[in-house]
Parts: C-alpha cells; structure tokens; sequence
C-alpha cells in the first residue's frame, strides 16, 4: 500500500504552520491515486519493507515536489524588495515547475516500478551552461 501523510510533505518542505493543510491533503488525495494506479501491482503488493518504503518515498517526494511548485507559483512569494542601499532579490531557480527538485527525484525513485504503459507524464530539462 502507498501512503503519503501531510506531516511527512510539511515536514520535507520545513513548513511549520497550518496555513496549507487543505491545501496538502487535497494534493495527497488526488496524487496518491494516480501514482499507486501507474506501479505495478506486484511491488505495491510486495512484503518487502524496504522496496516500501522506496515506494512510500518516491511518492512523498513528488507531492511534496508538486506543493513546493504551487507555493513558489503564489503571488508575490518572490518578489524582491529594497531598503536603501539593501535589495533583496529572489533566487534564481531552473525549473518553475520543479523549484526543489523533488518531483524529479521521485518520479526518477519511482521509474523502475512503474508499469509498462504507465503515463507519468514529467519532463525535466536541465539547461546546459554556456562554456561547459
């Protein structure tokens, strides 16, 4: 069985309140699904502790990866701001949809047990540096 709580994506993405717990657990809900439909049965099915846990947190990893790209696409979350001769700019990152990496890291965990025709739809793209 695949399990994913809110805790665990709080605790992934060092959030302390409770100002998105709906938020998380409508996430959970409708990603858990998904994600349990495209592996294959007999590794869901597996008494194996380990290849679960493997499992539990390539499936962590992805929701918690989706939830850090719905903050980072909030308004005004990365704005900057100046104070004098201070200026605070945010971070420039590579991939909006993926600002912390972590839906790439789990859908790269969860590869290798996915079914064959299995639609997990992610491309992740690293832009080659100019000189390299």
């Amino acid at each position: 069985m695949l399990t994913v709580s809110r805790s665990d994506v709080k605790r992934k993405l060092r959030l302390m309140s409770n100002e998105y717990d709906a938020e998380i657990d409508a996430l959970i809900a409708e990603m858990l699904p998904a994600l349990r439909y495209a592996l294959e049965p007999e590794y869901l099915n597996s008494n194996d502790a380990d290849l679960r846990a493997t499992l539990n947190l390539g499936a962590l990893e992805v929701i918690a990866g989706e939830m850090s790209a719905t903050l980072y696409r909030e308004v005004g979350v990365w704005t900057g701001f100046r104070l004098g001769w201070l200026q605070v700019e945010p971070p420039a990152l590579r991939n909006p949809r993926d600002p912390s990496g972590l839906k790439a890291q789990g859908y790269a965990r969860l590869k290798p047990f996915l079914k064959r025709d299995a639609q997990l739809l992610f491309v992740y793209r690293v832009r080659e540096e100019e000189g390299e």
